[in-house]
């Protein structure tokens, strides 16, 4: 079910919406119905553009949704935290929203469009931009303390892997005076 959603690729759906169409036929939507979509949300292989995160609200529900579509960003953004207004309203007056979602979609481009260098580089820095927001606004809980090793360790694996494909780069290309005429062949003529 979850699988034939994404085949819109505008869509989002939360919780609440994938379990009325998970379980349709059922009298009424339980808290046994919305852990199962939960869990299954979380665990399900999805493709690279879609994204599942909890949604900034009241009650903690997750949204499927599209990383690489406006429409499902701004669904998102109006999820979030104002879904008690028409989507029509929120667009008008909290168009800056509407302008944070084209920004979101544009970096996730960059980053799809990236090489593995890149991608590296995007991800070292959204990591470090998540350690520095939880420092600034308390590590003292042993969450947080935690969430800073596990990033601190992700953060050192992807340097190393950034390092080894420098390294590989480096290798893999020759010295300028062996590439002026593009020709790498050295031909020893005492070994003729």
């Amino acid at each position: 079910m979850i699988v034939a959603l994404i085949e819109d690729p505008d869509g989002a759906w939360t919780t609440t919406d994938i379990c009325g169409r998970v379980y349709a036929g059922a009298n009424r939507i339980e808290k046994k119905h919305r852990v199962a979509v939960s869990r299954g949300l979380r665990t399900i292989s999805l493709p690279e553009n879609w994204w599942v995160e909890r949604l900034e609200r009241q009650g903690s529900e997750h949204l499927l949704y599209n990383r690489l579509s406006i429409e499902s960003q701004i669904t998102k953004r109006w999820l979030s935290g104002f879904q008690m207004h028409p989507r029509d309203k929120f667009m008008k007056h909290w168009s800056h929203h509407v302008d944070k979602a084209h920004e979101d979609v544009d970096e996730y481009r960059r980053y799809f469009d990236a090489d593995e260098l890149g991608r590296i580089k995007i991800q070292v820095a959204d990591k470090q931009k998540a350690a520095g927001l939880i420092r600034a606004f308390g590590a003292s809980s042993s969450f947080s303390v935690e969430y800073l090793r596990q990033v601190g360790a992700e953060i050192a694996s992807l340097l190393e892997r950034k390092a080894a494909l420098e390294e590989a780069a480096r290798l893999s290309v020759s010295a300028p005076s062996e590439c002026a005429t593009g020709n790498t062949y050295h031909h020893d003529e005492r070994a003729a």
